[in-house]
């Protein structure tokens, strides 16, 4: 988690500094409109540096023969594994419909659930809690077809209401897996209290789409979706499985900050 954290914090220290302008659009482009207020939203310059903060929902596909298993034997369905978390970005323009992304997410789930067909001696139910949780820091990039705007003059920008944008990436993603309770014995149907938990990194690609809202000036409303790829090993306590499935949809919303 340190190192999620310090590597975002890197991305920042690399956007800040200014960059070189780049060519105008094409003047081609749509003219400027007028703002709600009554005056064009113009900006000092092409925005060189966006940076969003976002909810995100999590649904994990929750694939192989481990969520499969825990789905037969306990009271957990694939949905159960859904969640929210938070995700902040940045991005640094390279070019006039291109920016380089990096982001950090962090979600977790703690799901209490007990076993389908046993029960106690006394026929109260075997209890446990499954906890997932993962955090993952991606780099892509994002194109944006129709810009991001129009430069009105050398040193003005006029900056458009609906940004749509595409992307992709790689995502490099930490996850943990962990369940605490009682559990049944296969080989003689006793009950023991234990603990099972592993750990471990993946690297995958990921896909995304999305856009800015603008609500005022330099501040929009991004909303986006995501879907990306990961597979990683499990530890010892989970022998004989075949690995845990980190793939799934994400869809944010929240506030992006161009300057």
């Amino acid at each position: 988690m340190r190192l999620l954290f310090a590597a975002f914090l890197i991305a920042i220290g690399v956007a800040a500094p200014a960059l070189a302008d780049d060519d105008p659009l094409s003047a081609a482009e749509p003219q400027s409109t007028p703002s709600p207020s009554g005056g064009p939203d113009f900006l000092f310059g092409r925005p060189r540096t966006s940076i969003s903060f976002n909810g995100t929902w999590v649904a994990p596909r929750a694939g192989g023969d481990l969520f499969t298993f825990v789905g037969n034997q306990l009271t957990i369905n694939r949905s159960d594994f859904r969640r929210t978390g938070f995700t902040g970005a940045v991005g640094v323009r390279v070019a006039p419909q291109l920016d380089v992304v990096s982001d950090v997410e962090i979600s977790a789930r703690s799901i209490g659930s007990e076993y389908r067909q046993y029960v106690k001696a006394d026929r109260s139910e075997i209890t446990q809690t499954t906890k997932f949780n993962q955090a993952a820091f991606a780099v892509g990039a994002r194109y944006f077809p129709i810009g991001r705007g129009q430069d009105i003059s050398k040193y003005a920008f006029l900056p458009r209401r609906i940004v749509p944008y595409v992307g992709a990436g790689a995502s490099f993603t930490h996850y943990s897996f962990s369940q605490v309770g009682e559990f049944v014995d296969y080989v003689d149907l006793s009950i023991f209290s234990h603990s099972f938990s592993s750990d471990g990194w993946a690297v995958g690609p990921h896909v995304d789409t999305g856009a800015d809202i603008q609500i005022w000036r330099m501040f929009f409303v991004n909303v986006g979706a995501r879907y990306g790829w990961g597979h990683a090993k499990l530890s010892s306590d989970f022998v004989g499985f075949d690995g845990i499935d980190l793939s799934g949809f994400r869809s944010s919303t929240g506030i992006t900050i161009v300057f």
